[in-house]
């Protein structure tokens, strides 16, 4: 990002380098490799957001007063541009602590953030999301899991689907529709769910990568207390504009990065590559052509995360235009994807185990990831659908909220 960072944004980005220099594992970027066993992998990761936690480097953006470094806009950006760049394990806890935690840190009790935002902070408590449903995913208000209140308790019954991370959290903050005869979203309630409580079952989804970390969940006259109620009842849809704010705030910088760094690896693997009969493809005109607009993509990118920025910077609320981020750079991701694959030629239909997989198998595997990215957390035809609406003023779809 061509962002000019202050003078404290400079300070927090050369602590964190420094931090990094002296607690990744010594193999970091030498070989290492994170435990085989999933239960192993996951007890590695709780221990190392644990340690990034002792150190206040997990919720920068979070008031010290709960654990984070209240940290200005600008040291987020670098927060996050240096996590980009250094590419350290993965915050195991990052749903709770970047979508979860925030919400609770607004609207919820002080009993709440007593009870939910350390273990939430250190990794010892996961967190998973559980907004979408079978039939509400893009209209996501019109959700059917219902909250009936009997004396201090809220019984849930229902099904949510996509919930990532199901499998091994330890919480669900979910919607639930606690009067069915309010309009759409003035029924709905902001619940903290225990995925230990009887009558919750989760079932992973194998998808077309291989991997199994998106799952359904479903609730079977499930119990929790009204105490666990975020922001009161049935005004879950206010505090959700909380929850879902936050996720695309500055992290818009590491998927910027993430992309150049992608776009600079195929150019690589484009250079390399050979026809059958040894000629080179980077002569074929159709793929270089490809190459520059994925180019072009990565710097529109980039321009409007900069624009958002400076948005926000000057105290700004993002706007429907934020759909752009989405839209644009999930596109775009698909489409570079598809150039790796065609720049690696038939070989790069070789999957993962594969000796002749170049890569490792990564290509494949990436593109049949970014299959689901222009789907999960709001479909392309939605962001589309935002902007032709709250952008052009184009006419609401019909099944839209009057």
């Amino acid at each position: 990002m061509d962002v000019a960072l202050t003078p404290s944004a400079r300070r927090l980005q050369q602590e964190l380098d420094g931090w990094l220099d002296a607690n990744l594992p010594d193999d970091f970027g030498k070989g290492f490799r994170l435990p085989r066993d999933p239960d192993e992998r996951v007890r590695w990761l709780r221990a190392w957001q644990a340690t990034m936690a002792g150190d206040r480097w997990v919720a920068i953006h979070w008031p010290e007063e709960f654990g984070g470094r209240g940290a200005t806009l600008e040291e987020q950006v670098a927060y996050h541009a240096t996590i980009a760049r250094r590419r350290p394990p993965m915050l195991i806890g990052n749903t709770g602590v970047s979508l979860c935690g925030p919400t609770i840190i607004r609207h919820g009790t002080p009993e709440q953030q007593q009870r939910f935002l350390a273990p939430m902070l250190t990794g010892e408590e996961l967190w998973c999301e559980g907004f979408s449903e079978p039939e509400a995913g893009s209209d996501l208000a019109g959700l059917r899991t219902r909250g009936v209140v009997d004396g201090d308790e809220l019984v849930i019954t229902g099904q949510k689907i996509w919930t990532s991370g199901a499998t091994i959290a330890d919480w669900m903050f979910a919607l639930v529709r606690t009067d069915p005869d309010a309009a759409k979203r003035d029924g709905i309630s902001f619940v903290l769910v225990p995925m230990d409580a009887p009558g919750l079952e989760v079932r992973p989804i194998r998808q077309i990568s291989g991997d199994a970390e998106f799952c359904e969940v479903f609730l079977d006259q499930v119990r929790i207390p009204l105490a666990n109620v975020v922001g009161e009842l049935h005004n879950g849809w206010r505090v959700a504009r909380t929850t879902l704010s936050h996720e695309r705030s500055t992290i818009f910088v590491a998927g910027q990065m993430r992309m150049t760094r992608q776009l600079e690896r195929v150019a690589g693997v484009l250079a390399d590559a050979t026809d059958a009969d040894g000629t080179p493809r980077a002569l074929r005109h159709d793929l270089r052509q490809r190459l520059a607009q994925a180019w072009i993509d990565a710097q529109l990118s980039r321009v409007h995360g900069a624009r958002s920025f400076s948005q926000i910077a000057a105290g700004q609320e993002p706007g429907p235009e934020s759909a752009v981020t989405k839209l644009f750079g999930q596109e775009s991701e698909k489409r570079l994807y598809e150039l790796a694959l065609d720049a690696c030629g038939t070989d790069g239909l070789f999957d993962r185990g594969s000796p002749e997989a170049p890569g490792d198998g990564k290509w494949i595997l990436g593109y049949l990831r970014t299959r689901a990215s222009t789907i999960g957390g709001g479909t392309s035809e939605i962001q589309r659908n935002i902007l032709a609406e709250r952008v052009l003023g184009m006419p609401r779809d019909p099944w839209s909220d009057q």
